[in-house]
């Protein structure tokens, strides 16, 4: 049975229409968001470049791909094929003959290591979106160390130099702001941040809106 989901409200620092914002969205993008599920982050993943068909690669370092493609059944991804790399089954190998469009790996160890697993993904299946669930796996902006703040920024460096192109032009980096305040958010290498943002559930259907806000305008109070 599938949760039951409150609306996604959204805030904005550009005045132009947040649909055609999202359709138009590329770059490196950070999400931050407050433990969402998967199914509440699907609404968010169908704006994104939804006037035309995609090919998403979903690197999952928190959700099983078994959960997530029983979620998909439930409530499918609009014009959008997705392969995954599911990290969170890695250590127990499953096979994977006869199971389409999923990769199975080890969680990584650090950013370094995810930038590996990218990299293989991309030559694996030529995606347009890379999605990354979730970065908050792999570094704490609460208390981040100076080492950890390069090693992320060296990260952001790679992928910008490396693995964006005229086909893969847009990373999504999942951050759960649920982990601890936000002391730090990066000072470069990111074009754009959003923060999604849940209201009460309520019994009655809801239309979906979205928090979105360019990095030097977020503020403060959003993010606490």
């Amino acid at each position: 049975m599938m949760e039951k989901e409150g609306e996604i409200r959204y805030w904005r620092a550009i005045h132009n229409d947040v649909d055609e914002e999202m359709k138009n969205l590329d770059g490196i993008l950070l999400v931050l968001h407050d433990s969402m599920e998967f199914t509440q982050l699907i609404d968010f993943f169908n704006k994104i470049k939804s006037n035309h068909f995609t090919n998403v690669l979903y690197v999952s370092l928190t959700r099983s791909h078994d959960y997530m493609r029983h979620a998909l059944e439930q409530k499918p991804l609009d014009q959008k094929r997705v392969f995954f790399i599911d990290c969170v089954s890695g250590f127990a190998f499953p096979v994977e003959e006869n199971i389409d469009r999923v990769l199975y790996h080890k969680p990584p160890r650090d950013l370094h290591t995810m930038k590996e697993i990218i990299h293989y993904g991309i030559e694996k299946t030529n995606p347009d979106i890379v999605i990354i669930d979730s970065l908050s796996q792999l570094i704490n902006f609460s208390k981040p160390t100076g080492e950890e703040l390069d090693e992320f920024y060296n990260f952001l460096h790679d992928l910008r130099k490396q693995e964006i192109s005229m086909v893969c032009n847009t990373f999504i980096l999942l951050f759960d702001a649920k982990m601890g305040a936000l002391a730090h958010l990066p000072s470069q290498g990111i074009d754009t941040i959003l923060k999604l943002e849940m209201s009460k559930p309520t019994k009655l259907p809801l239309e979906t809106s979205f928090l979105f806000g360019e990095k030097k305008a977020l503020s403060s109070e959003l993010l606490h």
